[in-house]
């Protein structure tokens, strides 16, 4: 018998069997596509930030950010000596208009109780600090400063956690889990993020495509944060001399990731057109469509141990958070299994009872 198995080597999986394997458990991760080439981890903008509504999400931002400036010490490895996610760190500015106002001075509050680091700026005085930015429409925004947020690369710090977890003593292993039955194991947690349902019925986890497009601009603005603009759903960021901007629009039930290349022309160069005049002369240079693992209840994830089983843990839910979470799960799910409480960050909140009883815990603000 094993002693812990995870289905699902994602990013949240990877992060588990890192920490797990630093306390001495002997871990196997279960991947049905070693490729990643579905998963949700690799297909995001690689954002990173503390800037949500509820706590447990603040809390769990503001560890990913620690370890992220640590990473180059936490991972390294015989093989690695220099391991990095190439962190940029431009900030992050989230944009809302008088109807999410006063939700969001609410944010702000449980913002301030985390000490977050977050600044408050209104909308009539945001140009003083990005002056390409047309603010009309905009009530309030909300900013951390250049050296807390930003964004990395998904596959390098996957890479990263994955190698030094192997070092510890985790295995990877190619598979396909059909049911949880087939595992003999102390421990079972399951990471299965979009596929979840096909493991445990009772959570309502399911893919949910968004596209992101690459656009090129004549104008360059190397210094711009990773931007969301609550009042159109668009989110955007530099990459290299282009931009990587999202659609707001998903899509439950996709047969496919063809990006919705429509989104393009209807929803996301109007919304950037409008808010960065500069941007009126976009030049579509490509793009994807991936997967976020939704939780249809609220937006917010589900981690802990399931009440039906008698060892059966699962992480799940994150959509589109998983990236900026997974130090922090990683670690809590370690905790509640080596001793059965939350140490670090208590995330009871976003136990499996909360979706099986089905009271939502809203997550509002999903990019």
């Amino acid at each position: 018998m094993d002693d812990v198995v995870i289905v699902g080597g994602g990013i949240i999986g990877t992060a588990t069997a890192y920490f797990l394997s630093k306390e001495g458990r002997k871990v196997k991760v279960i991947e049905r596509d070693p490729t990643y080439k579905t998963a949700s981890f690799p297909l995001s903008l690689g954002g990173f930030r503390r800037q949500f509504f509820q706590t447990e999400n603040i809390l769990l931002g503001k560890f990913a950010r620690e370890f992220i400036f640590q990473l180059p010490e936490l991972l390294k490895t015989e093989k690695n000596p220099k391991p990095t996610a190439s962190m940029v760190t431009n900030g992050y500015l989230l944009m809302f208009g008088p109807e999410h106002a006063e939700e969001q001075y609410k944010a702000l509050e449980n913002h301030k109780a985390c000490e977050a680091g977050t600044k408050n700026i209104k909308g009539s005085e945001l140009t003083k600090f990005f002056p390409y930015i047309n603010s009309d429409g905009i009530e309030t925004a909300t900013f951390t400063d250049n050296q807390s947020e930003g964004w990395i690369d998904p596959f390098m710090f996957h890479s990263a956690l994955k190698s030094k977890a192997m070092e510890l003593g985790a295995e990877f292993v190619k598979g396909e889990v059909k049911s949880l039955s087939e595992i003999k194991a102390k421990t079972i947690i399951s990471a299965a993020g979009c596929w979840t349902k096909e493991l445990l019925e009772d959570i309502p986890v399911e893919p949910q495509k968004h596209t992101v497009f690459r656009v090129k601009c004549p104008k360059h603005i190397p210094e711009m944060p990773l931007t969301g603009d609550l009042t159109t759903g668009v989110y955007w960021r530099p990459e290299g001399k282009e931009y990587l901007a999202g659609s707001p629009k998903s899509v439950f039930d996709a047969k496919d990731l063809e990006p919705a290349w429509d989104d393009f022309e209807e929803l996301v160069w109007p919304a950037l057109a409008q808010r960065i005049p500069a941007m009126e002369e976009l030049k579509l240079t490509g793009g994807w469509a991936g997967y976020y693992d939704c939780n249809r209840l609220d937006n917010n994830a589900v981690v802990g141990k399931h009440p039906k089983f008698e060892n059966v843990y699962l992480a799940t839910g994150f959509t589109g958070r998983g990236l900026m979470q997974a130090p922090g799960i990683g670690r809590a799910l370690t905790e509640l299994i080596t001793t059965g409480a939350y140490q670090s960050i208590d995330i009871s909140n976003m136990a499996v009872e909360r979706v099986l009883g089905k009271e939502a815990r809203p997550e509002p603000y999903v990019l």
